[in-house]
């Protein structure tokens, strides 16, 4: 916000510097703060409903502090030349920076001789478009003799005549691209969906999952001191867990399943922390144990999927029938959303199958 402040104060002044950069800057984002209301309401997705919901509230309490600050200025102080800064510009100069900025080393020193990042508008970088595999990179350097610093995009392969240049903006899920550069990528590998750890909706989806007196609501001693150690209970836990991404299941959820489907302290006790927490470490408890923490995985992934109104089927027939440029990313951000459950469904799905092959039936 801070540089968007000053982008704000430039654009202001028509004879500044920057004025040729700023003056074709667009006029609006395709970000969710400017969708209309019933677009917003259709991304189906809470966490991101609060994010988009939180930046809109900053945006109004950020419009009072500036008048209350600004209302005893002189017209030769005023920091913006006497332009009015409401929500709605706040809102333009705010997507224009999370749109266009790059995090980069600032030059004041920290503890220990790092630099700390801080966001730059960069006029013509910032035409690069985004890759998970791009043909450039930005190269920063710092030069000795007046410490200005030098900031360019550099080929990292072959780069034919009329081929875009393309950056990566980060391993991103999708909720950044779409709240901060008003983007949706299709099939992201980082896209991941949020759930809470709540104990009566884990026991649920072990029941779902033919988990026989699952011990979710009623941990033991030991299990309620080891979910403390996985910040999953205690004073002030942190419940938010995800699944998708690189790791199908985050790591916390996947050592808590095996935890309090085990049961058994002697067992758990020959593991560390790390292996209970990795799906390469392959039924540390044994297969039936295994079996059960992705078949209560899958179960959480089904109660996650109704709690979306529509079918992805639905939603592409909508999109075929024609809408608004927000409704068409607001539907095809909740079908990116959709497939991250079904992928990770199908992932442990045919784990569960391999394991099953696996399963010998003990002599009586």
């Amino acid at each position: 916000m801070k540089l968007g402040l000053r982008l704000l104060q430039e654009r202001a002044n028509a004879d500044s510097f920057w004025w040729p950069y700023i003056s074709n800057l667009p006029e609006t984002y395709t970000v969710p703060i400017f969708f209309p209301g019933e677009d917003i309401k259709n991304l189906q997705y809470a966490p991101l409903l609060h994010q988009v919901n939180k930046r809109c509230r900053f945006l109004l309490e950020f419009e009072q502090e500036i008048r209350r600050t600004l209302e005893d200025v002189k017209a030769s102080d005023h920091p913006f030349s006497g332009q009015d800064v409401n929500a709605s510009a706040l809102g333009w100069t705010m997507s224009a920076v999370s749109t266009r900025a790059f995090r980069l080393h600032g030059n004041k020193k920290l503890q220990g001789g790092s630099s700390d990042d801080v966001p730059m508008m960069l006029p013509l970088i910032d035409m690069c478009n985004h890759s998970f595999k791009p043909n450039a990179r930005i190269i920063q350097e710092q030069n000795g003799a007046d410490s200005n610093t030098l900031v360019k995009v550099v080929a990292e392969t072959e780069v034919k005549e009329n081929d875009p240049l393309l950056l990566n903006y980060g391993c991103l899920s999708n909720d950044f691209f779409l709240l901060d550069y008003g983007f949706v990528i299709e099939s992201n590998p980082y896209d991941t969906i949020e759930l809470k750890y709540d104990e009566q909706l884990m026991d649920a989806a072990s029941m779902a999952a033919g988990v026989s007196s699952p011990k979710f609501s009623s941990p033991a001693p030991w299990q309620h001191q080891l979910l403390s150690q996985l910040n999953l209970a205690g004073e002030m836990p942190n419940l938010k867990v995800t699944i998708g991404g690189p790791e199908p299941v985050e790591g916390r959820l996947l050592a808590a399943l095996r935890i309090l489907l085990c049961g058994e302290l002697v067992e758990v006790e020959k593991h560390d922390s790390d292996t209970l927490k990795s799906l390469s470490a392959v039924a540390p408890f044994g297969i039936a144990n295994e079996i059960a923490v992705f078949r209560t995985v899958i179960a959480l992934c089904v109660i996650a999927l109704s709690h979306f109104p529509t079918k992805i089927m639905e939603d592409e027939a909508i999109i075929k029938q024609g809408v608004s440029a927000t409704a068409e990313l607001s539907i095809k951000y909740r079908i990116q959303k959709k497939s991250v459950i079904i992928d990770v469904m199908k992932d442990l799905t045919r784990r569960v199958k391999l394991l099953s092959s696996k399963e010998t039936p003990t002599a009586a």
